[in-house]
């Protein structure tokens, strides 16, 4: 009997922690545009969100400290599922798919000051659902659909792409980020190959990748971050071997051996943009069902847990 009484308590216990960290979540202002399998990016308390599902060309700019929106110059381009990522003030589309849904090669970058873009040099290759890291001076692509699964690196003063090492899995709809001085490419899936569980860091000092941690749940279409010297994975979907939208995360700790489980996000969403400022998760539009846009552009954030 003292055992059952334990052990309910301690389930009564794990319930309303998971109640308590879902009532943390906090609404914001909407955006103006709802919006999934789009990239965003944070710079200088603006969050930047460009494009997303069906190629649009819609470019919004969520102030932080006034919980506002700001409508930007559209892309000239439609895209979706493109890699996007913020360096030295200016935000860089790369790659992605257009409205009919081919991959491009093409890349653009923003001029905050400006407020216009301007064409870049072309990828390498084409590539889609693809993620984008800046490290150090140079910004990559990572993973992605296209010809190869060779990391592509783009150097913004010469404007000279050089392809790096293959990854050691091929994966789309993934998510990547820097992580201990490493690039860290998560989760995603591949044709044959279903949803991913797999991790891989890339060394760039020696060119080279190597496995990592596996995640606890395979996962394609969410959001990986880095905070206080820990990679969050939050969201995604599984579609390739079944059919649900996820609302879990997971959280890989300094010298983890494991990923162990984060706090729900406030509803199930995959095609999910999730940016990290001021130590709080800032969650973007996204949806609720595959091949749709069923969050309405909510944006909800929530204070990283320690």
């Amino acid at each position: 009997m003292r055992t059952y009484r334990i052990g309910f308590m301690a389930a009564m216990l794990l319930c309303a922690t998971a109640l308590s960290a879902q009532a943390a979540w906090e609404q914001l202002q909407s955006m103006p545009t709802p919006r999934s399998e789009m990239g965003a990016a944070h710079w200088a308390g603006k969050i930047y969100v460009p494009g997303g599902f069906g190629g649009v060309t819609a470019f919004e700019a969520y102030d932080i400290a006034a919980n506002a929106w700001q409508v930007l110059a559209p892309l000239p381009e439609g895209r979706h599922h493109m890699a996007v990522a913020a360096h030295a003030g200016r935000i860089y589309v790369l790659g992605g798919a257009d409205p009919q849904w081919q991959a491009t090669s093409t890349a653009w970058v923003y001029d905050l000051k400006a407020n216009r873009w301007s064409r870049l040099n072309d990828l390498p290759e084409p590539r889609y659902a693809a993620a984008a890291v800046s490290l150090g001076e140079h910004i990559y692509v990572v993973g992605g659909d296209g010809p190869s699964g060779r990391l592509l690196r783009y150097h913004p003063v010469s404007g000279e792409w050089t392809m790096l090492a293959e990854t050691l899995v091929r994966r789309e709809h993934t998510a990547a980020t820097v992580h201990g001085g490493r690039i860290h490419i998560v989760g995603g899936r591949f044709r044959g190959l279903g949803e991913l569980d797999s991790t891989e860091s890339y060394d760039p000092a020696r060119n080279a990748w190597s496995f990592s941690p596996r995640l606890g749940t395979a996962r394609g279409g969410f959001s990986a971050v880095s905070v206080n010297d820990a990679l969050w994975v939050l969201g995604g979907e599984v579609i390739m071997k079944g059919r649900e939208t996820l609302a879990s995360t997971e959280v890989l700790r300094r010298n983890a051996a494991a990923f162990a489980p984060g706090p729900e996000l406030p509803l199930p969403l995959h095609g999910v943009p999730v940016v990290v400022a001021d130590g709080f998760f800032y969650v973007l539009g996204g949806s609720e069902r595959a091949a749709a846009i069923e969050n309405r552009g909510r944006v909800f954030r929530l204070k990283v847990p320690q």
